[in-house]
């Protein structure tokens, strides 16, 4: 009995000593690593809470990172090109941009004094608002996606939005959706 602690002792101080030797020879890297979010793009397809959320989620990421936040508004583009009319397309942007405008008030009146949110703001009009969202996220190099669970069809409104889960399953970069 008393072998085994004197035993069990040695083995406690042999292992410390070995650690210490471990630990003392290591050699940190101090190589600067990548930022992990330097564009954060905030998708917005129709006004609703879930999108304050989310704006109001980016806003706070790309402050913490600081990052570019960008707020992109994607027009829904009708199938059939003969049935919009110029001043259609006209009234849409007016209502995109009108809302884009607000939003940025909004960025504006909670953002803190000495930390400032570098923005960048676009509109585009896609069919598939989804494809669009990917497809800029892809071109631009975007490295987080926000999302609201919003622009439900009722085959996928279980979980998420059709938008919101074709963004998730589309895109090549982290998604967060807010709710």
């Amino acid at each position: 009995m008393i072998f085994s602690v004197y035993l069990l002792k040695y083995w406690e101080l042999l292992f410390r000593n070995y650690r210490g030797i471990l630990s003392s020879n290591l050699v940190v890297d101090k190589v600067p690593r990548k930022k992990t979010f330097s564009r954060i793009l905030v998708a917005i397809h129709e006004s609703s809470k879930s999108e304050e959320k989310a704006i109001e989620y980016a806003t706070r990421i790309a402050k913490d990172y600081d990052a570019v936040l960008v707020v992109l508004y994607v027009v829904r583009a009708h199938a059939k090109l003969g049935t919009v009319t110029p001043s259609h397309v006209i009234d849409l942007k007016k209502q995109a941009q009108a809302h884009i405008t607000k939003i940025l008030e909004k960025i504006q009146k909670h953002d803190e004094k000495d930390i400032t949110v570098k923005i960048k703001t676009e509109i585009i009009a896609s069919i598939k608002i989804a494809g669009a969202i990917v497809d800029y996220a892809r071109d631009k190099r975007i490295d987080l996606i926000l999302v609201g669970p919003r622009g439900r069809s009722k085959l996928k409104s279980f979980v998420l939005g059709s938008v919101t889960s074709d963004v998730v399953r589309l895109a090549n970069c982290p998604v967060l959706t807010v709710r």
